[in-house]
């Protein structure tokens, strides 16, 4: 029986009075008095005290969890824009941090999408002092007018075999080779030839320069002389190691530590008609992969 049925008790007292002809006697109602005594005592109590309520008994309700709310991205903005400080005009400065004000907050249900893209430029090589997005975070940040747009975000395509998850073939027809890099590449001039380059999510920053000959063969000798003219003061712990020499064709391996605490993983591939250097690049002993970056390189123009 439950509380609330046990509240449903039926109370009757019933007293019949049988006429046998003789009037009662004075001491019959006190007797029936005192009979009915203990029925009535027997009655539970229905005080409002005694009565068991509904939040005594019954299980509390759980309290939701409070939604959380996503970190401002503002301040990530803002960092990129102190990068330009020290190197840009003060009206490039103030145009960055104006800027600024159309992520904050993210376009409904962009948030990922915004944040992705602020935190590349943030910490992008190739932050310029134009309010333009770094090359190498454009891709993020049409990932945010594709999410502005209510259009479903393009799931990447899946790696050719033998090459890390993200990682794609890169064909230069015009500077004649193939080579595996983290998708995102993109290509600029550089000072004596197109350099081609990405961040990767990890932070390594993978680099191709096209640059011309040696003066000198490609020994040992001249091409360490080659990477301190490009290193600098890299180049004061650099080791090579491997030198092949083939027709048409000489390879070494290097690497470096520099004094800003970075380390330089990389190659040299010279064909007929250039030098092509190939660098990875990150924090002391944060380099990503390289081995594919590395040997999937093929010269194409033989």
């Amino acid at each position: 029986m439950s509380w609330r049925q046990g509240l449903a008790v039926t109370l009757g007292v019933g007293l019949s009075v049988g006429c046998a002809g003789a009037p009662p006697s004075a001491a019959a109602p006190t007797a029936a008095s005192a009979s009915a005594a203990p029925a009535e005592s027997a009655a539970p109590s229905l005080s409002p005290s005694a009565a068991p309520t509904a939040s005594s008994t019954a299980t509390p309700e759980p309290v939701a969890a409070p939604t959380p709310v996503a970190a401002p991205v503002g301040p990530i903005c803002q960092a990129k824009c102190d990068k330009l400080v020290s190197k840009c005009g003060k009206v490039a400065v103030e145009s960055c941090r104006l800027n600024c004000g159309k992520y904050e907050p993210p376009p409904a249900g962009c948030a990922d999408q915004v944040r992705a893209a602020l935190e590349c430029a943030r910490d992008a090589r190739d932050l310029t002092c134009a309010n333009v997005a770094p090359e190498s975070c454009s891709k993020k940040f049409k990932e945010i007018a594709a999410c502005s747009a209510g259009e479903a975000p393009s799931k990447p395509d899946a790696a050719p075999a033998g090459l890390p998850a993200g990682w794609e073939k890169v064909t230069d027809a015009a500077d004649g080779f193939s080579i595996a890099m983290p998708r995102g590449s993109t290509e600029k001039a550089g000072p004596e030839g197109p350099v081609r380059s990405v961040t990767a999510a990890d932070g390594t920053v993978y680099t191709v320069s096209v640059l011309p000959l040696l003066k000198d063969k490609p020994s040992e000798k001249s091409l360490l002389h080659f990477l301190m003219k490009v290193q600098g003061r890299c180049s004061d712990k650099v080791k090579l190691d491997g030198f092949v020499e083939k027709e048409g064709r000489s390879s070494i391996h290097y690497t470096a530590h520099c004094p800003d605490n970075t380390d330089w993983n990389g190659m040299i591939y010279i064909s007929k008609r250039n030098l092509i250097l190939l660098s990875a690049q990150a924090a002391a002993g944060k380099l990503g992969v390289t081995e594919p970056f590395f040997y999937e390189f093929e010269l194409t123009d033989r």
